[in-house]
């Protein structure tokens, strides 16, 4: 079985330079161009060694990161309600990283990414399959690895390194050196079968250090043990004080490690062999020589050996291991039997990762607000239904795509013709009216569609060209706050700063600078408003408006007119406070797609784990059961 291990290693220069010619615009934007959360990197095997590089580019960006194995996912499970998840996998289709994936989607997490080196991969079309994942995957040319990750590891450090901008190395750069390979030859020489190697290593060598484990490991070369330079002075020395006669080390050296390297070093006695795996390079950079050198070392120990690391051979139990189905050892245990729905509902409701997180007065009180509002709901025959836009009916990645999707506007289509109103509120202002003009929603329905602009403040139909108005008066307040904001001159190409009669919009693409964007804009309204402005913030912007003219309720309020009837249902994605849906979604009758407000009696999100913005909210359009001027929703 495998590919011999010595062509996959010679393979390895034309596969870096693949890697670096491949598009990794999603990569960067799914994984580093948000550091805000912590992040788990998750993978199995030589798999492994990418999530700990990952990790280090990770915290290079400023935040927590930590490379995990699907198991450990499990143990790991009530803190991803709160991080961003990544799942490294070649193939895509073990049972370990499949497993690991539906925890993380039943566990709540609300950001997660994999990536593959194989087209249609399981885990990719089971991460297309949820509003809260996105599966990336590349066409390696090499495709399967042998035995052990080689070139697919390869193509996963430079593709990362590619996208988090950090890389600076070009192929022709990185050169295995005949010294190099001698040093290497002469140090394998005086190992055995049975020595034990101390690894040593330090920031970018980490994922390396792993890797050379797990090589040793998994083709039973050697026993490696790992530790970092100074965690070495904490005891681990004292290995060679009992062990000397068969052991050895391996030193990993950046220009970071440089002198704690050559230091320590120093201190320990000549008489045991000693590897020194070195790059002149510096960050992700180094990473890559390092790894390629290893992989020389790997493969010279092998023919020590008579061990081909690219096929060794597996034992049957090993098949059997590798294959094993255990996701059934690890249901979740319940201490009170819920649907999923409910538990889900409550779990939005609560800020929970877990029921079991909940006192037992606090599920009893939860879960009976829970089933009243669904009586309330259930019962009520409604006539009208407003939703938000950006986030509910449009999703946040076709914001500039111009019309709603075709499952979208059929189903807005069966209730118009059921002589439904339907409200939109919004942020936004004439861009909402060309979208909705663009789709499939025949021109005969226009003037039962009711637009609320500007959050509110400026309402009209879909077929009213005098709306939005943007020739009123503008807010004198706003002005002063758009004009303060430009004289700070802020370092940032990307903010964009809209000023209507109402409404002033804070914009900007760059996640990374977004809080700092928010504190200063909050800091400044706050100075300037004496209670006459209000912030509301979405995932893109933050609109600062006047209090009395622009609400989203008062969408709500002309499609009660119209329609004469006070029942009118209402969806949107951001419930809490500064969320711009707050107001809406604050009426009794109100679903969210997303984020609830902490109210117990509105504003509940009845989806499932894994679904948000334009899933969830097809899922909610689903449940309506539509009758002559009136519909009805079931749960």
């Amino acid at each position: 079985m495998g590919k011999p291990f010595k062509k996959e290693i010679e393979e390895s220069f034309a596969t870096i330079k693949w890697a670096l010619s491949q598009d990794t615009v999603s990569v960067y934007e799914h994984i580093f161009r948000d550091t805000t959360k912590p992040l788990f990197v998750v993978g199995s095997g030589g798999s492994l060694s990418a999530c700990h590089f990952v990790a280090s580019i990770y915290q290079n960006f400023g935040n927590l990161a930590k490379a995990i194995t699907p198991l450990d996912l499990f143990y790991s499970r009530y803190a991803l309600k709160d991080a961003k998840v990544l799942f490294i996998s070649s193939s895509g289709r073990n049972n370990d990283i499949l497993f690991a994936f539906k925890m993380a989607i039943q566990n709540h997490a609300s950001d997660i990414t994999t990536i593959c080196m194989r087209m249609e991969s399981p885990l990719t079309k089971l991460a297309n399959s949820f509003s809260v994942s996105k599966g990336i995957e590349y066409d390696i040319p090499t495709k399967k690895d042998g035995f052990l990750a080689t070139n697919s590891l390869t193509a996963f450090f430079s593709v990362f390194a590619k996208s988090s901008g950090q890389i600076s190395v070009e192929v022709k750069d990185i050169e295995v050196t005949s010294a190099f390979k001698y040093e290497v030859s002469d140090f394998v020489k005086k190992l055995n079968f049975d020595s034990t190697i101390i690894v040593l290593y330090g920031g970018w060598a980490t994922a390396i250090a792993y890797d050379i484990e797990s090589k040793f490991t998994e083709a039973a070369l050697g026993s490696v043990l790992l530790t970092d330079y100074r965690n070495f002075g904490h005891g681990r020395h004292h290995w060679f004080a009992k062990r000397e006669n068969n052991s050895a080390i391996i030193a990993l050296v950046t220009p970071e490690e440089k002198q704690i390297a050559e230091k320590t070093i120093s201190l320990i006695p000549t008489s045991i062999p000693l590897l020194l795996i070195a790059s002149d390079k510096v960050g992700v950079n180094s990473s890559i020589e390092l790894l390629l050198k290893s992989f020389n070392l790997v493969n010279s120990v092998g023919e020590t050996f008579q061990i081909d690391p690219g096929r060794p051979g597996v034992p049957e139990f090993g098949s059997k291991l590798y294959h094993l189905k255990y996701a059934s050892f690890y249901k979740p245990f319940s201490k009170v039997k819920l649907n999923p729905v409910e538990e889900y509902a409550i779990l939005k409701k609560t800020n929970k990762s877990s029921i079991h997180q909940l006192q037992n007065d606090e599920l009893l009180f939860w879960r009976k607000k829970y089933l009243t509002f669904i009586d309330r709901v259930e019962k009520t025959r409604f006539s009208s239904i407003v939703f938000d836009y950006d986030g509910t009916l449009c999703s946040y990645d076709r914001r500039y795509a111009g019309f709603l999707t075709e499952d979208i506007s059929l189903e807005l289509i069966r209730l118009l013709k059921a002589g439904i109103k339907i409200g939109i509120a919004t942020g936004r202002g004439q861009s909402v009216k060309t979208d909705l003009r663009n789709s499939k929603i025949p021109k005969a329905y226009w003037k039962n569609i009711i637009i609320g602009y500007y959050n509110g403040a400026n309402i009209g139909s879909l077929n009213d060209d005098s709306c939005p108005n943007t020739e009123l008066k503008t807010n004198l307040k706003l002005s002063n706050i758009e004009a303060v904001i430009k004289s700070l001159k802020l370092p940032y190409s990307e903010l964009k700063i809209k000023l209507r009669p109402f409404q002033l919009t804070i914009e900007t693409c760059d996640a990374s600078i977004w809080n700092m964007i928010k504190k200063i804009v909050q800091n400044i309204v706050m100075v300037s408003s004496d209670g006459e402005l209000q912030l509301l913030e979405s995932s893109h912007s933050i609109d600062v408006v006047v209090r009395d003219k622009a609400s989203k309720l008062n969408v709500v309020n002309k499609c009660i007119e119209l329609s004469k009837s006070e029942n009118c249902l209402t969806i949107g994605d951001k419930g809490q406070w500064p969320g711009n849906d707050y107001e809406l979604l604050s009426t009794p009758n109100s679903l969210s797609v997303d984020d609830v407000s902490a109210h117990p009696d509105s504003c509940w999100n009845l989806t499932r784990d894994g679904w948000k913005s334009t899933q969830a909210t097809m899922s909610y359009l689903r449940r309506i059961s539509v009758k002559k001027n009136y519909f009805n929703f079931s749960v």
